[in-house]
């Protein structure tokens, strides 16, 4: 059995599931192996515009990292499994394709730090967001920290990690971490999947990219940066397609070009 189901979900958008129902989807190392390597093929697949992440089951989207592995004080295999997951998630984060993440249910410790690797979060209003590493006596590894802080701000997520809390879809999206909140996670997941589809790949690649990297550079410097990037774009062949397009009155036929 795949622990990475992948499917297409339309035609562009590629939908990967994590699929250890019975475990709530935890990311055991075969996981985290399938993952990455999908995540490799997704990047280098010029047929993939979109993709979706899910957890399979219903219950979870990732419920966090397989603790049974931890166990035993199994110091080099714990932190070789850290340091890929880091490298994993990062390699999620630098994607140069829009990811939408639709949260049912858990999504706690690696299930949350995927999630805030996403670009674009839906959450149903069961879902449950949280880093509990501490209550094991732990702290998060694969980013979540400084991801939750520059998300939320200090005082919002001191809350959800020195006190434990998990935040609901509805808080959620009150605190702008997700999107959407909704009862219908596959209608509202393929509207924004089509809604990517429309947008230049060129332009979203470098948007995300100004965003990562933007984010705490001076503002003075990233603007400069937001600039450079725009007059580059612009003498793109799908710079001046979306330019006629517009003026044209029709829709752009955008080639990543």
């Amino acid at each position: 059995m795949a622990l990475i189901e992948i499917s297409e979900l339309h035609p562009g958008v590629r939908q990967l599931t994590f699929n250890r129902p019975d475990k709530l989807n935890a990311l055991s190392s075969p996981l985290m192996a399938e993952f990455d390597a999908a995540l490799e093929d997704a990047a280098g697949d010029p047929g993939v515009r979109v993709l979706v992440l899910r957890g399979a089951g219903g219950k979870a989207f990732v419920a966090g990292a397989d603790i049974a592995e931890y166990q035993g004080d199994k110091r080099a295999e714990f932190i070789a499994y850290q340091m890929n997951s880091r490298r994993v998630f990062d390699t999620l984060e630098r994607l140069p394709k829009p990811v939408i993440c639709a949260v049912d249910g858990f999504a706690l410790g690696g299930g949350f730090e995927i999630a805030m690797c996403c670009d674009i979060l839906i959450v149903s209003h069961d879902a449950q967001l949280g880093l509990p590493e501490g209550r094991l006596g732990l702290s998060p590894g694969g980013g979540g920290t400084q991801r939750l802080v520059r998300a939320v701000g200090k005082y919002a997520a001191s809350d959800l990690m020195l006190a434990g809390w998990r935040l609901s879809g509805q808080r959620a999206f009150d605190l702008g971490i997700a999107a959407e909140v909704t009862d219908d996670l596959d209608t509202a997941v393929l509207q924004r999947a089509r809604a990517c589809l429309k947008i230049a790949p060129l332009a979203q690649a470098e948007m995300k990219r100004l965003m990562r990297e933007g984010f705490d550079a001076p503002v003075e410097t990233a603007k400069s940066y937001e600039q450079e990037v725009l007059f580059r774009l612009y003498s793109t062949a799908d710079g001046q397609e979306g330019i006629d397009a517009f003026l044209e009155k029709r829709a752009p036929a955008f080639r990543g070009e």
